[in-house]
């Protein structure tokens, strides 16, 4: 068998086969949305040389979609990927922010208690904003933890192609773009930085843990992904990241177990970990509850040891301009 496999013939023939399954497995893992509209300006038909990276990514576009919400639509509108910059025919408006956030395993953007629906209805109390919402539920939902982690630079790899349409080829607007993800969605956002260069600020809620601790920078979320880079652990070490990955990181209530989650984190730790959500879209209109202090640990902010130390908001309105580090706070406030 061995022998079999030095000829270069077979080794095409099993690299097909794989191409077939991977494509069986795409077509069959999703039917909520039959089209978004695909076009993407690709063609369809693939020769030898195209790249299998480039092909899982394509594959991956077909499962992955973008709703714009803004002051004028705020029930949602479905981006399509036939028109040049998939907004021509949308109210996203270039003279606004772009927020764009991204749930994590086995989430989606309709949830009620999601993070794309707690955050789009805090931004728009406050002002005028492009949100957009990516939705990659067909995989999030209907495949194992270990596939859709495996899938995420894909998923990352679309939304940034997409972001540089919007953005003109990140000609127009591109200075306000903040990324933001929940749980995965939180990796999924330091790759897209990974993908476009400089992107302004990334918000890590609560990044995954599972099989993502021992990962290199590369592989994860990590400071390095943009120019600016905080994190709000909530649940660190059982579902979410247990160590420092930003320029900072906020650890409200010592960062592993909130207050009011006795019941919900008995067995999966889920209260805590979706508490960094509803903390976020908390701060975005009422900034002044999430006041964080720069300590080296929450032993030593409960012993009052960092009282006068150099302080900032945790959330949508961190000072980016101050002292880099790990942040404390107490609070039971949220959305």
């Amino acid at each position: 068998m061995s022998v079999i496999l030095n000829y270069p013939i077979t080794i095409k023939i099993l690299f097909c086969m794989l191409n077939v399954f991977v494509y069986t497995h795409d077509i069959s893992s999703g039917s909520a949305y039959e089209s978004n509209g695909l076009d993407d300006g690709q063609e369809n038909d693939y020769d030898n040389d195209f790249l299998y990276e480039d092909y899982e990514t394509y594959q991956t576009s077909k499962h992955v979609f973008y709703w714009l919400y803004t002051r004028d639509d705020t029930d949602g509108q479905l981006l399509n990927r036939s028109e040049p910059h998939m907004i021509e025919s949308t109210t996203y408006n270039e003279d606004n922010p772009i927020k764009v956030i991204i749930h994590g395993w086995l989430g989606t953007t309709q949830e009620k208690d999601g993070v794309c629906s707690y955050n789009v209805k805090s931004y728009f109390k406050m002002g005028d904003y492009n949100v957009i919402c990516v939705d990659w539920k067909q995989y999030s939902t209907d495949i194992s933890y270990s596939v859709a982690k495996a899938r995420a630079k894909h998923i990352a790899k679309d939304i940034a192609n997409v972001l540089t349409r919007i953005t003109y080829n990140l000609t127009i607007n591109f200075y306000s773009l903040h990324i933001i993800g929940h749980s995965m969605g939180a990796h999924i956002a330091g790759f897209v930085g990974q993908d476009l260069p400089d992107v302004p600020r990334i918000t890590g809620l609560d990044p995954a843990k599972p099989k993502y601790d021992k990962c290199d920078p590369e592989d994860r979320l990590d400071k390095t992904d943009a120019i600016f880079v905080d994190i709000i652990h909530t649940n660190a070490g059982q579902n979410g990241f247990d160590r420092s990955i930003g320029h900072m990181d906020f650890y409200p209530n010592g960062g592993k177990k909130q207050p009011n989650c006795e019941k919900g984190d008995k067995k999966s730790g889920s209260c805590s970990h979706v508490s960094s959500y509803h903390y976020y879209a908390h701060s975005i209109w009422a900034k002044g509850d999430y006041i964080a202090y720069i300590c080296s640990s929450w032993e030593d902010y409960e012993a009052n040891m960092c009282d006068k130390a150099n302080s900032t908001y945790m959330g949508e309105w961190v000072d980016m301009k101050g002292e880099y580090g790990d942040y404390f706070l107490k609070t039971e406030v949220r959305d």
